[in-house]
């Protein structure tokens, strides 16, 4: 892994110039002890975290392994001394941070009194004040999931307000706190193999964690909010099942179709285009994964339920700009192309 401050890459990574995984690390030993807290405070704002307010003198090291998805999530390893981070980051895009201790002693805003529990996560939206108090050499993983991929499951990072937690003692939230470990114990060895079933499980752990907040979408009650958040879970276990409908939904739901539409048009959608469109992502992530070069694009469409190779063509094109097989050939040559950027966006306009 290339050993380098990290900051012009970062720079490129977030004006778009390259789509592909990239990596960088940082330790304040490889610099003069002088220069130490000031370029630790510069890495720290650039991964999103805000600077330390306090750090211990000539004892004081840090160090920050930091990879970047292909779908754009960055995922920073960091290690250090006891330090107090408070403030915000302002000047990032909009996103969705996650926070694992994976060693030390630390507490945060939500439930300040009390010290986190092992697999507790703390979690809020960027751009917004937060405090992490921690009081011993440390490790954590520190996670940033750009807001577009969690419009299209509906999850608003806008409406979170400010800094939460996600408890160890629910199972999901185990689960996710075990990935995230897996994740930063082999950050120095990922790959865009790797990689990419690792960002597709994150992002369901993280909406179904969600599930239950105030990350749901206007306009509607608490109840009806979760049991839509349900409703989509449903769906994305039964998407490659081509006889999905409305009318199945709805009875497994013990609900009306109806009453099933309606939450749809809460959000600003209907059943058959949010289906649509989380058919078409699955299909756009598999045309992307080089683990499926051997499936043949029909294979695909059919797996995520279109029951018609030449229908999937012409909506794939429409959403995307490209035919499926124009996507892979791109994908496979790591060609950029700025009509490809952010495969849900679609969605977004649901819950802006």
């Amino acid at each position: 892994m290339h050993r380098a401050s990290g900051f012009r890459l970062a720079e490129r990574l977030r004006s778009r110039e390259v789509d592909v995984m990239q990596q960088w690390r940082l330790s304040t030993e490889d610099h003069y002890i002088s220069d130490r807290e000031g370029l630790w405070r510069r890495t720290l704002l650039q991964i999103c975290l805000p600077p330390p307010t306090s750090m211990q003198g000539a004892a004081f090291f840090g160090d920050v392994v930091n990879v970047v998805s292909p779908m754009g999530i960055e995922f920073s390893r960091v290690h250090s001394t006891a330090q107090m981070l408070s403030g915000a980051c302002r000047q990032h895009p909009d996103a969705l941070w996650l926070a694992l201790l994976l060693d030390g002693d630390t507490r945060g805003d939500e439930g300040a009194a009390d010290e986190l529990a092992g697999d507790d996560i703390l979690y809020g939206p960027t751009g917004v004040d937060s405090t992490l108090c921690l009081y011993s050499d440390f490790s954590l993983l520190y996670v940033k999931i750009p807001r577009r991929l969690l419009q299209s499951r509906l999850v608003n990072v806008a409406l979170l307000g400010g800094v939460g937690r996600l408890p160890g003692a629910n199972p999901a939230v185990r689960m996710l706190a075990a990935l995230l470990r897996a994740l930063a114990e082999g950050i120095e060895s990922m790959d865009e193999r790797s990689i990419h079933p690792a960002e597709a499980a994150l992002i369901e752990f993280v909406v179904a964690c969600l599930g239950d907040t105030a990350a749901g979408f206007p306009g509607t009650s608490p109840s009806r909010a979760v049991h839509f958040h349900q409703v989509c879970q449903y769906i994305e276990i039964h998407l490659g099942d081509g006889d999905l409908s409305l009318t199945s939904v709805a009875a497994q739901q013990r609900a009306s179709s109806r009453y099933i539409q309606k939450l749809f048009e809460e959000a600003g959608l209907s059943f058959g285009h949010y289906v649509r469109e989380r058919r078409l992502e699955r299909c756009y992530r598999e045309l992307a994964n080089p683990l499926n070069r051997r499936l043949s694009i029909s294979e695909i469409c059919f797996r995520w339920g279109f029951n018609d190779a030449a229908h999937f063509s012409r909506s794939f094109n429409q959403r995307f700009g490209l035919s499926p097989r124009a996507f892979r050939q791109r994908a496979e040559t790591g060609t950029h192309d700025s009509r490809l950027d952010g495969p849900v966006s679609a969605l977004a306009p649901a819950i802006a």
